[in-house]
Formats: C-alpha cells, structure tokens, sequence
C-alpha cells in the first residue's frame, strides 16, 4: 500500500476515534460537567487545527491529481470538497457555539451536542466516501511523480499534534481521554497508532 495513503488511513481511525467520543455523548445535555465541556472543546480544538489544515488537504491534492488524470469522475471529486467546507465551515462554528453556549449566551449545550453529533456524522461520511472512491483509484492510477508532488507539498504542514510527544498539554489529555474510552493502552506512547 502506498505510503500516504496508508498515513491517511491511519488517521482515518484515529479520526474515528473522536468520532465515537462524540457519538457518546448525551444528546439531553442541559448542565454538563466542566471535564465534558473541556473535552468537547478539546475535541473541536482539534479537529480545527489538524483534519482542515493538514489532513484534508492531502486528500484535496490527491483528488486533483485524479482529476487531473481523468480517473475520478468530477461528481465525487466535488462531492469530496463540498465535505471538506463543510466540516470546516462547522468545526468554526462549533467552536463558537460551545463558547456561547458556556458563557449561557445565545446557543444552548442541547444545540451544540446536537451539532458536534452531526458534526462526527459528517465526518465519518467523509472518510466512507473517501475510502471507497478515492484511496482505492490513487492506488491504481496515480504513479511515482504524483506522489512525490503529494509528499513534498505534504512535509511542510504541522505534524498531527494529538498524535506528537511534543504536544500542546490539552492535545496529551485529549490523547488519555481516547485511551480511556478505547480501552487500550494504545496512545500512552503518541507514536504508536500514527
């Protein structure tokens, strides 16, 4: 398998794994605890500042290529960068919402989970589509030179700060938070499930 896009996949799962985070949480949340906001907010944190600045732009670069190719039909290739503004566009305003809705402004916790619930749906769409339309055609068709072009662009963009040792202290708590509800010892040690 190709080097990035096994990379890719394997963010895919960590990705997932904040998506079952967010899945679990309650959906009547009227008076949440101060550790269930801080990891709501680390959560989006997140998902800000790696899936929109790093990770999905790998993916863009790849389905330009394809396109560039003639082997994605445009329909998939718009439909892939339509999810990617989307979850942008959503991940800023969950940001927003969860900081209204602590200050008890205009957005409540019930609309926020719901969102943040719609949000981790989206986003788990987005890796479907991705491996099932996408990853498996760049395997086939892209050759040496398109992926060369992909990693170069690819190596000046910040490293997965949830999955470095040198990481900002929210992203490490982030980081016992998933090995606690996964059940595993598996990100104590932040190179392993890279």
């Amino acid at each position: 398998m190709n080097e990035i896009i096994s990379k890719l996949l394997a963010e895919h799962r960590n990705l997932g794994k904040l998506v079952g985070l967010l899945d679990r949480l309650p959906v009547d949340m009227t008076d949440p605890k101060l550790d269930e906001i801080t990891l709501l907010v680390d959560v989006f944190a997140y998902l800000t500042c790696f899936p929109d600045v790093r990770h999905h732009p790998v993916e863009d670069r790849i389905v330009a290529s394809l396109l560039a190719q003639n082997a994605l039909s445009a329909d998939i290739a718009d439909e892939i960068e339509r999810q990617h503004r989307v979850l942008a566009g959503q991940g800023t305003d969950l940001m927003r919402d969860l900081e209204s809705a602590a200050r008890e402004e205009t957005t409540s916790w019930h609309a926020a989970v719901v969102s943040a619930r719609l949000y981790a749906e989206r986003l788990r769409h987005n890796m479907t589509v991705e491996e099932l339309a996408v990853f498996p055609v760049a395997e086939q068709r892209l050759g040496d030179a398109d992926w060369h072009a992909i990693a170069a662009l690819s190596t000046r963009e910040p490293a997965d700060p949830l999955f470095v040792s040198l990481t900002e202290k929210r992203f490490a708590d982030l980081r016992r938070v998933i090995a606690r509800e996964a059940d595993c010892g598996c990100f104590e040690n932040p190179e392993v499930g890279r």
